[in-house]
This record gives C-alpha cells, sequence and structure tokens, in this order.
C-alpha cells in the first residue's frame, strides 16, 4: 500500500476554482447581509489570497487586494494587504507599482505600523 505524501498541493481544475470563487462571493455577500465590516473585510481578504495562491488569477487577485485594502483601518493590516499585492508585482517585475506600493508602506509606517510590518518592510525595499 502506497502512503500518500501530504506535503502535496492539491490540483485544482477550472470548474473547482470556479465553484471555489462562488462560495467566496457568497460568504462576502452574506457578511455584507447580516455582518460586520470586519467580516467583510476577512471575506474580501480569504477571496484574494485564493485568487493569488490557489486560482493563479493574480490580476483578480490584485483587484480584491486593494479593494480590501480600501475597507481595512489600521495601518498594519493594510500593510499585510500591500505585501500581498508586492509578492505579486514583484514577481511580475511590475516596477512602477512596486515603488508606488513601498512608498505607501513606508507612510503606514510612519502611521503607526508594528515592529513585524516595519521589518517586512526592509525585505521588500531591499528586493525592490
Amino acid at each position: 500500500m502506497e502512503k500518500k505524501d501530504s506535503t502535496k498541493k492539491k490540483k485544482w481544475t477550472v470548474k473547482e476554482i470556479e465553484k471555489e470563487i462562488q462560495r467566496h462571493d457568497d460568504i462576502i455577500k452574506e457578511s455584507e447581509e447580516i455582518k460586520g465590516d470586519v467580516d467583510v473585510r476577512d471575506a474580501m481578504y480569504d477571496k484574494a489570497v485564493f485568487l493569488k495562491d490557489v486560482a493563479k488569477y493574480e490580476d483578480d487577485a490584485e483587484k480584491m487586494f486593494r479593494e480590501t485594502y480600501i475597507k481595512s483601518g489600521g495601518p498594519s493590516k493594510k500593510m499585510e494587504i500591500l505585501f500581498q499585492i508586492l509578492q505579486m508585482t514583484i514577481h511580475n517585475l511590475d516596477t512602477p507599482k512596486v515603488k508606488k506600493d513601498i512608498e505607501t508602506c513606508q507612510t503606514l509606517v510612519e502611521e503607526g505600523a508594528d515592529w513585524e510590518k516595519k521589518n517586512k518592510l526592509k525585505v521588500y525595499e531591499g528586493v525592490y
């Protein structure tokens, strides 16, 4: 009997991806109707991460991350979202977007982001 490797990632079909996107959309809609802004933001963030990491729909993921950024309150949460975007834009060598988002992060640091985010920003600045 062959042992399954639990470290392998699931291979998603297009149909499964579409179904999962719809599930995320339903969660966002439900959050908008009966839950608070934080729940909406978290649902949007989860969808954006799915689009980025699993579906590999980077354009859609970036749009969703930017919409989530608008709904976010504190500088640390906003930086967390920008770091997700920076991973994509650095990978795609989109230098103007990288520069703009790093400058936004620097402003957020001045607004009071936590130390962890400040340290992560140094790494992104170094890569840039």
